[in-house]
C-alpha cells in the first residue's frame, strides 16, 4: 500500500486553485516554474505552467507535489473533492494503519475496502469515517454502494411530491435533513420547469422531453451539484449536456 502522502492517490489537480494559490503569492509564471524546476531537478517551461492553469494539461502526481512545494501550499490545496476512500485518508494524511486505527478495524480489513472502494463497516467504524476521514456525500455514497438507491428515491421524489422522500434520502446521505430538504426542493423545481419547457411543435416537445429524460439518468450529479453551489443544479441545455 502507498504511503499516506504518496501523490499519486491524490484528488484531481484544480487549476483554479493553483491559479488563486500563485496569484495570493504574487508570483508569475515565470517564477514559480522556476521553483518547480528546482525542486524537481528539471526544466519546466512557463508555458507548461499556463496549460496547467487552463486545464488544457494535467500534471502528474509528483509535478503536484512540486507545484505545492513552490506555492507554499499542501498539495491538497491544489485538489479537487476526494471521490474515493484512498483518496479521502490521502487528503487526510493518514496511513493506512493510522486510518484503521482510527476507525476501529484492522488494517487488512481498511486496506481491502480502499483497493475495492467498498465500505461495510459498523454504525461506530461509519461514524468515526465520518468523523476523520469527512469523505463528501458523493464519496460516501458511492463507497457503500448506494448510488443506484439514491437515484432511485430523488426520481420518485421530483416527479411526486418531494417532502415525502426527506427522510429516505437522508437515511442514504449523511446530512443534515435541511440541506437535504432545501437540496430536493431546487431539485424538485428543475425538473418541473423542463417538464413544462415543450413548445406547441412536435418537435420542440420532443426535445423538452430529451432533457427532462437527461436529467433524471443524471439526477445524482445535479443533487452533488445543489450541495456544492447555492445558484442551484444546471438543467441539462439544448444538447442534453450533463454537469
Amino acid at each position: 500500500m502507498p504511503p499516506a502522502d504518496d501523490p499519486s492517490l491524490l484528488p484531481p489537480f484544480d487549476p483554479a486553485r493553483a491559479v488563486a494559490a500563485r496569484e495570493q503569492l504574487g508570483l508569475t509564471l515565470g517564477q514559480v516554474a522556476w521553483a518547480v524546476a528546482a525542486y524537481r531537478g528539471e526544466p519546466l517551461h512557463p508555458a507548461v505552467l499556463q496549460e496547467w492553469e487552463a486545464g488544457t494539461a494535467v500534471p502528474d502526481g509528483g509535478q503536484v507535489k512540486a507545484l505545492a512545494a513552490a506555492l507554499w501550499c499542501s498539495p491538497v490545496a491544489l485538489v479537487g473533492e476526494p471521490a474515493t476512500l484512498a483518496q479521502c485518508r490521502t487528503v487526510a494524511g493518514l496511513s493506512p494503519g493510522e486510518t484503521a486505527a482510527e476507525l476501529g478495524m484492522t488494517r487488512s480489513r481498511w486496506e481491502e475496502a480502499e483497493r475495492r472502494n467498498r465500505w461495510q463497516g459498523t454504525e461506530a467504524q461509519t461514524g468515526a469515517l465520518l468523523r476523520v476521514l469527512r469523505p463528501p456525500p458523493a464519496c460516501f455514497v458511492a463507497a457503500c454502494g448506494r448510488t443506484a438507491q439514491l437515484r432511485a428515491l430523488l426520481r420518485e421524489a421530483v416527479t411526486s411530491w418531494w417532502p415525502h422522500y426527506v427522510t429516505s434520502v437522508t437515511r442514504v446521505v449523511p446530512l443534515d435533513p435541511g440541506a437535504v430538504r432545501g437540496a430536493l426542493e431546487q431539485l424538485y423545481l428543475a425538473y418541473q420547469r423542463l417538464e413544462n419547457a415543450g413548445g406547441a411543435s412536435p418537435r420542440a416537445a420532443a426535445a423538452a422531453e430529451a432533457r427532462a429524460a437527461a436529467f433524471l439518468d443524471h439526477i445524482d450529479l445535479y443533487l452533488w451539484q445543489e450541495l456544492r453551489s447555492p445558484s442551484g443544479p444546471t438543467p441539462p441545455g439544448p444538447g442534453g449536456a450533463t454537469p
